[in-house]
C-alpha cells in the first residue's frame, strides 16, 4: 500500500493494494496532479474494470493492459470518477483498444446512484458525490472496505472546487455522506495521491479546515475584494497557474456564503 510516509509507486509499475484492487500510477505529475493520476483497475474472474485510466499516454496505456492481462482478464468496461483530463483522455483509446463501453457514455454524464460496477467476487458499487465537479462519483467496495474517491477527497490537502460546476455546498454533503458509508477500519484510494487511513476522522479534520478558510474568506469579502484579490491575499505564494484554482474555490466559498441563509 502506498502511504502519506512512504515513496509513492514508479509510474508504470502496478501496485496492488487489496485482492484484486490495481494501482498504476500515471506519468504526468505536475502541480496539479501531484505524483501523478492514480488509475485503478479491478480484476476478478476474468474481467476487469479500469477506474480513471488518466492521461492518453501509450506507456501508461501498456501498463494498464499489462496489469490486466497478467490477471487472465478482459476490460469490460472504463469508468470515470469525473470529466476531467487528466483522469479521463485515454478513456477512448482504452475503450478502443477492448471494444469496451466508457461509463458515463457522455462527456459530464451523471451515474445514477448505486450504479453496480461488480467485478467477479468484487462488489462494488457507485455513489454520487458532486463539488469537486457537478458529476463527481465514488466507488465503493464494501467487503474490501475501500472507497475510490476521484478527486472528492484527496490525500494530504483539500481538492479544490471547480466553481461554477463545483460548489462548496455539494462539497460539504459529499464529504458527510462518504464518511457515513466509510468507518474508521475503511480506507480511501484517491484520485491523486495516497491512501487516506481513518476516512471518517480525515473527513472532519478536512471539513474544518475548509470551514476555517470559509471564514478567512467571508471576512475579506467584507471589505469588498474580488476573487482575485482574496485568493493572492490567502496564497501569497501561488503561481499564477495554480492560483486560478485558488480563486475558483474561493468563487466557491463566495457562492456558499450568499446561499446559505443561516449565515445572511
Amino acid at each position: 500500500m502506498w502511504d502519506v510516509d512512504t515513496a509513492p509507486p514508479v509510474p508504470g509499475e502496478p501496485l496492488e493494494v487489496a485482492p484484486g484492487v490495481h494501482l498504476v500510477l500515471a506519468p504526468n505529475a505536475n502541480a496539479w496532479t501531484f505524483e501523478g493520476t492514480n488509475t485503478w483497475i479491478l480484476t476478478s474472474a476474468g474481467e476487469a474494470v479500469v477506474v480513471d485510466p488518466g492521461p492518453d499516454d501509450p506507456a501508461h496505456l501498456d501498463a494498464i493492459d499489462a496489469v490486466v492481462t497478467g490477471a487472465g482478464a478482459r476490460v469490460r468496461e472504463v469508468l470515470l470518477t469525473h470529466h476531467h483530463g487528466d483522469h479521463s483522455q485515454a478513456a477512448a483509446p482504452l475503450a478502443a483498444r477492448w471494444k469496451a463501453p466508457i461509463r458515463p457514455r457522455v462527456q459530464r454524464g451523471i451515474l445514477a446512484e448505486g450504479t453496480r460496477f461488480d467485478v467477479g467476487s468484487l462488489e462494488a458499487w457507485s455513489m454520487r458525490t458532486p463539488g469537486h465537479t457537478s458529476d463527481g462519483i465514488s466507488l465503493v467496495l464494501p467487503r474490501e472496505r475501500l472507497v475510490l474517491t476521484g478527486d472528492t477527497v484527496i490525500a494530504r490537502v483539500n481538492s479544490f472546487i471547480g466553481h461554477p460546476d463545483g460548489t462548496l455546498s455539494d462539497m460539504l454533503g459529499s464529504m458527510r455522506r462518504l464518511a457515513q458509508v466509510a468507518d474508521d477500519d475503511w480506507a480511501f484510494l484517491p484520485g491523486h495521491g495516497p491512501v487516506v487511513r481513518e476516512p471518517r476522522r480525515y473527513v472532519a479534520d478536512r471539513t474544518s479546515d475548509r470551514m476555517r478558510r470559509v471564514e478567512q474568506v467571508a471576512a475579506h469579502a467584507v471589505d469588498g475584494r474580488s476573487p482575485e484579490e482574496i485568493a493572492r491575499t490567502l496564497h501569497p505564494r501561488l503561481d499564477e497557474h495554480r492560483l486560478r484554482a485558488a480563486q475558483a474555490s474561493v468563487e466557491a466559498i463566495l457562492h456558499y456564503l450568499d446561499h446559505t441563509p443561516e449565515r445572511t
